[in-house]
């Protein structure tokens, strides 16, 4: 059984106000090896402005966020710009900011069930093959943690399930911890293990 010292990341008491505004109130969370923890709740709730924070990004009013030490992490954005007359294929995406080799890359893209779409232009792709692609670009980073904004925004319900199914194996093959955004509540208690409700 793991202990809350286990965790790869954690929330204590985690307190922000903007303008008077309170946004996030005393929230504690832990994300350990393995498991799978989701934030739900309404838009304007604070779940992804909760993420920034976890991650560093957003500085508290009060509380704590504890971080195991060297952490890496990959993450999954809600929105990624595309720019349509930027000429830019998948793996050219998954290399922006890393650097793989190319049997990391192709492995990535076996993994997340786009490897056909290697030499493909992002700007073709359906919405949840370039969900797909961006998390085949988290995952070249060997995440510890692996944090997932709204993963299956712009993707139809059939696509739902596949993904969720998908993030289930990662963690299994990869243990890593799971920190995912979402709305949806019936897709996600499945595959989740901690459910943090923000309202």
């Amino acid at each position: 059984m793991l202990k809350a010292h286990d965790a790869v990341l954690s929330a204590r008491e985690a307190t922000l106000e903007i303008g008077g505004r309170k946004i996030l109130d005393r929230i504690s969370m832990d994300v350990r090896p393995g498991e799978i923890v989701t934030v739900i709740g309404p838009n304007g709730a604070g779940k992804s402005t909760l993420v920034r924070c976890m991650l560093g990004l957003q500085p508290l009013t009060s509380g704590r966020i504890i971080r195991r030490p060297g952490l890496r992490v990959g993450y999954v954005p809600q929105r990624f710009p595309l720019t349509p007359n930027v000429p830019l294929d998948v793996r050219r995406l998954l290399t922006l900011t890393i650097k793989a080799g190319d049997a990391e890359i192709e492995e990535a893209l076996r993994e997340t069930g786009i490897a056909h779409l290697a030499s493909a232009s992002i700007t073709r792709l359906a919405g949840g093959e370039l969900q797909r692609a961006l998390l085949a670009r988290a995952l070249l980073r060997k995440p510890e943690l692996l944090v997932l904004d709204e993963p299956v925004q712009a993707v139809d319900f059939m696509g739902e399930a596949r993904m969720y199914e998908l993030i289930s194996e990662i963690r299994k093959r990869h243990g890593c911890g799971i920190l995912m955004v979402s709305h949806d509540l019936h897709m996600v208690m499945a595959e989740s293990d901690h459910v943090i409700c923000l309202n």
